[in-house]
């Protein structure tokens, strides 16, 4: 009988010792949502503060830009752009960027029927991952964007939450607007690289799932509005 009561004992100890555990981990996944949302919306004001600042200086330097218009190849944007001649670069040039912080940024996403915006870093790393989502592989100009980020609600969480049809926007740092469709959702293996990058989408978004077996991937569709 003692022999049961101290079995019962010690499993009841394992068991609020995994209950404590599972409410420690719960409350500083928490926090770090939290402070991964305030890291990005920091960002996205100092973002949008500089591409202010760098139309007003565009606009005082009045320098005539090359016409890229009839560059082969070369997509319209969804909108029109606040930068000097409404158009992006051409694409033999990188993505301009902005620099925030300890980071480069080249614009922002939106996600207009969920309320959320955030900045995209220009090159991704784990510390810069923690403050936003950050570009992959790829070009908005050559529409084959590849975006990662962290599932944090106020991140990439929010790929679990899109519907085909909803839209996403990508703006650069020059104010052009690039407006997606969703056309595909899955999930794939962390190794399985390739069907990540070379699905054919203009703009591409993964994440990891909650255990981080699975990328939930999202496939968008440069659609200029039009779903």
């Amino acid at each position: 009988m003692k022999r049961l009561d101290k079995t019962g004992l010690i499993l009841l100890t394992a068991g609020v010792v995994l209950v404590f555990a599972a409410l420690l981990l719960f409350f500083h996944n928490r926090i770090e949502d939290k402070k991964a949302g305030e890291n990005a919306e920091k960002t996205l004001q100092q973002l949008e503060d500089a591409m202010t600042e760098r139309e007003a200086k565009d606009e005082t330097d009045a320098t005539p830009a090359p016409d890229v218009s009839s560059s082969p190849g070369m997509p319209s944007p969804a909108g029109t752009g606040s930068g000097s001649n409404g158009l992006p670069a051409p694409p033999a040039l990188d993505m301009p960027t902005v620099h925030s912080g300890a980071y480069d940024y080249i614009g922002y996403l939106d996600f207009p029927g969920y309320g959320l915006t955030m900045p995209v870093a220009a090159t991704w790393s784990f510390p810069a991952l923690e403050i936003s989502p950050c570009r992959h592989t790829g070009s908005v100009y050559n529409d084959n964007l590849v975006v990662a980020g962290h599932n944090y609600s106020t991140h990439f969480g929010v790929l679990f939450e899109l519907q085909l049809g909803d839209i996403v926007t990508f703006t650069d740092v020059d104010g052009n607007a690039f407006t997606y469709t969703v056309r595909e959702l899955t999930s794939v293996s962390p190794d399985d690289s390739d069907a990540v990058m070379n699905r054919g989408y203009a703009l591409t978004l993964y994440t990891c799932n909650w255990d981080t077996t699975k990328r939930v991937t999202v496939f968008c569709e440069r659609t200029n509005g039009e779903v």
